[in-house]
């Protein structure tokens, strides 16, 4: 099954073990202190763009699009190119979700250099010999926890320290099966060792609500280095914008409007 279509029907358990405490109902009158900015959003043939502004006028979001590069839509400039042409149609962010390092060698420095923002997770673990292990889907086997945190933690500093991305999307999410010891998986230095890398590029922390990821403790530790946050749903539903997780765990933590990474809209003739 394509990453698109499983995700669309994942639940995300890993994601609820950490969030279970801290889920308060929201009221969508209730004011923020921060922006109601949801930066990860996919459109599909039947959730369209103007589905997505649709919502953003009456959710009063706005919303940053990202497809992702190489191995769906975008697999060529040609395609970039129209991506992006029609998405400047709309008051949207347009942004993009590469899968694999290294793939900006597909298109041209130029044609990248017209896009707002670009995010990564590191949900699709490269394993040398054999298919990438992917961490989303609900039957992902983990035979020994310290032996694939060792991997997990390998590919996340890749792409924190050698990727161009402005993001960094899904982060601490685990596998369904190992879930339970969320909190005792995630020690204190392999979240020191993320805010770290994440800290020496700027790059900014996703709050993701599909997964309820990160928790507390970790953001709080991301705001004390100085790092800098967004919302994102990765939905491909009218569920775009909602954002509960997202906007509960900042109110918890006192997160307001300079602690969020906003993207510059590139204004291109």
């Amino acid at each position: 099954m394509e990453r698109r279509s499983f995700i669309k029907n994942s639940g995300m358990a890993a994601g609820f073990v950490a969030a279970s405490p801290y889920i308060n109902k929201l009221n969508f009158k209730d004011s923020y202190d921060f922006p109601i900015l949801d930066l990860h959003v996919h459109t599909t043939d039947i959730f369209t763009i103007r589905n997505i502004m649709e919502i953003a006028e009456k959710k009063n979001v706005r919303f940053g699009i990202v497809d992702h590069p190489i191995n769906w839509a975008l697999r060529n400039d040609a395609d970039l190119k129209r991506y992006i042409d029609n998405l400047r149609q709309y008051p949207v962010y347009v942004g993009l979700q590469p899968t694999y390092i290294g793939w900006q060698k597909n298109y041209s420095p130029e044609l990248l250099a017209q896009v707002d923002y670009i995010l990564m997770d590191p949900q699709t673990i490269p394993i040398p010999n054999s298919e990438p292990m992917q961490i989303w889907k609900f039957d992902t086997y983990v035979e020994n926890t310290e032996a694939f945190m060792e991997k997990y933690m390998e590919y996340s500093m890749n792409i924190l320290n050698k990727e161009p991305i402005n993001i960094f999307a899904w982060p601490l999410f685990l596998p369904v099966c190992i879930a339970r010891d969320y909190y005792t998986i995630w020690t204190k230095k392999r979240m020191e060792q993320i805010i770290t890398a994440a800290k020496s590029r700027n790059i900014a922390i996703e709050i993701n609500d599909m997964s309820h990821t990160p928790h507390d403790k970790f953001i709080l530790m991301a705001r004390e280095a100085g790092l800098k946050f967004t919302f994102g749903s990765d939905s491909r539903t009218p569920n775009a914008g909602r954002l509960d997780y997202c906007k509960s765990v900042a109110k918890k933590c006192g997160l307001k409007a300079d602690d969020f990474y906003v993207p510059v809209r590139k204004n291109l003739s």
